[in-house]
This record gives C-alpha cells, structure tokens and sequence, in this order.
C-alpha cells in the first residue's frame, strides 16, 4: 500500500517557511522562486485540507494545524537528512561536516575555496547551507557557523576570519544629471538604502567619513546584500554594502562606488562552533584550513 505522505519538495518548503516566516527568504535558502515556494505551499495545504500559514502584518505565522504539524514532521526530515548525508559520506558520521554562513560571505568568500579544502580531506563531505544570525547548532546539527560580530558569543568557540569594508554604491544613471564630480557631502540628496543586517551601517560609516546633517537611520530598508544591491542598480537610492560583494557588478558597470573609498566596519566575521565540539576532528581539520587561508591572504 502506497504511503499517504506529500511530496518532500513541499515538506522543504513548508519547513524554511516556517523557520523564517518569510516565502522570499524560505526561497533563497532553497534556491526556487517566491512563487514557486507559494504553489508548493499550496498544494501542501490543498493535500491536507487545512490552513497551515496565516499573514499577520509582513510576516507569515503558522496557525495551530501547522505549528502541530511542523513539530511532528520535523524531526522525520531531519533524520532523513543525517541518513543521507551518512550514505554519502560512506557511512561515517566523521566525515559530515554541516557549516551555517550568511548567503552573499558563504557564495563568495567560502565556496570558492572549499575545491582546495576537498583535495586535502577528500574524507570529508561538506554540507552547506545558508544562514544569517545565530542558529540553533544542536537541532539544526550545525558543526560550524559564519557569524558576523565582535566575537564574544557565550559557549561558541570564535576564530576570526576577516573584516568587512564597506562603501557607498549606486547605479551609473542616479548621478548621470550631476554638475561636478561626486563627493561623499552629495549623498545628502539621495535616499540611503538599509540592510537589515546591518541596522547601524550608515550611521557608523558616516560617522568614519566625518559627516553630519544626513540621516543615517531612515531609508528603505532590505534583508539581504543582495536585494539592497538590486535596489541600488534599479536607481532607487545608495546602498553600502561590503566591498567582496559587489566585484562582478562594479566590473560589468551595473554598479559604481562614487562617493569616496571604503571604510572599514566596527565587527568582523568568525568561524564560530561550541566549544564542547571544538576538538572534534572534522571541525578541527576546517578550522585549521580557514586559519592557513586566511593568513595566506594577509601575506598576499
């Protein structure tokens, strides 16, 4: 007799739903689109026949048939996940290593090195996903977590990676109608866009650049880098995001930096794991790789 369970893409979608009680974000994690993840929702709630979500203000809350649901199925997934992940790593636990890291650090600053760390321990198989703030490492079973921070996190054991240099960056065409040569006392005259990750990041970097009579704190606001920095390119104001995230788009003249050079951030990013796992030898192994990668690069 065939199971009467839904699909596991919807499950998926379900869950990081869930989790961030957001559809744009659940879709980033999963790499679909908003309305891909919808339909999916959708049809889970069609095959069940009962709401699962319901909207309060911008945000999308699980009623009582869905926050009982989600309890009930979740740890069925994750057991199906240590299961998988364990077959592909040929059988050993050991050789699993689950790493959290905000989207825009962990595409560019991370997953383009792990080919160096692969070769050195084929043994071990890397899971990736992608995370913005402290997770929950025991039951999201995260070995090691990219936190952004001054790295005082009580139980987390914190090895520093690297800094974040932020600059100002807007479209070619905002600034295409100006008389004079930009200057940093221009941005008064234009919108500031905000991450919502960085609530502070205007006001500290203008505080470093020496100017006052702009407001800092008010301006659109978005949740990632990368939205902020679509903003920017559609002409809807400046955006300051960190100088590793914006290479391609200041390369291919989508986006330009105007408004003076960059400016180091007050916090840094570090590899973050609790300390009762920190001798552990996948994590070890990672944590020593990041330590010779970044010295590499302080001598480059």
């Amino acid at each position: 007799m065939a199971r009467r369970i839904p699909g596991l893409k919807a499950l998926s979608c379900f869950e990081q739903t869930a989790r961030h009680s957001s559809v744009s974000r659940a879709a980033e994690e999963l790499y679909l689109t908003q309305s891909a993840v919808s339909r999916q929702l959708q049809g889970l709630e069609s095959w069940l026949g009962c709401k699962l979500f319901m909207r309060k203000k911008q945000r999308l809350i699980l009623t009582s048939e869905g926050e009982d649901y989600l309890q009930a199925i979740r740890p069925a997934l994750d057991q199906l996940e240590t299961a998988t992940l364990k077959l592909l790593s040929g059988g050993s636990d050991g050789g699993v290593l689950t790493i959290a890291a905000p989207p825009t650090f962990g595409s560019r600053r991370l997953i383009p090195f792990l080919p160096d760390f692969r070769a050195r321990h084929p043994d071990i198989v890397i899971n990736f996903i992608s995370r913005i703030g402290m997770p929950d490492f025991d039951r999201e079973q995260i070995d090691i977590a990219v936190l952004f921070g001054n790295g005082d996190w009580p139980g987390l054991e914190a090895q520093r990676l690297e800094g974040e240099d932020m600059v100002p960056i807007c479209s070619p065409g905002l600034i295409a109608n100006m008389d004079h040569t930009p200057k940093p006392d221009d941005l008064r005259q234009f919108s500031l866009l905000h991450i919502a990750t960085r609530p502070n990041g205007w006001r500290d970097w203008l505080a470093a650049a020496r100017l006052t009579g702009i407001d800092g704190e008010n301006g659109p606001k978005f949740e990632h880098f990368t939205m902020a920095m679509q903003a920017a390119i559609a002409g809807l104001g400046v955006a300051l995001l960190p100088t590793f995230a914006i290479g391609d788009e200041m390369a291919n003249g989508r986006i330009i930096a105007p408004f003076g050079p960059p400016r180091a951030s007050l916090h840094h990013y570090f590899a973050a794991c609790p300390q009762a796992r920190v001798r552990t030898p996948k994590i070890r192994a990672f944590m020593k790789w990041l330590a010779e990668r970044e010295q590499k690069q302080e001598l480059a």
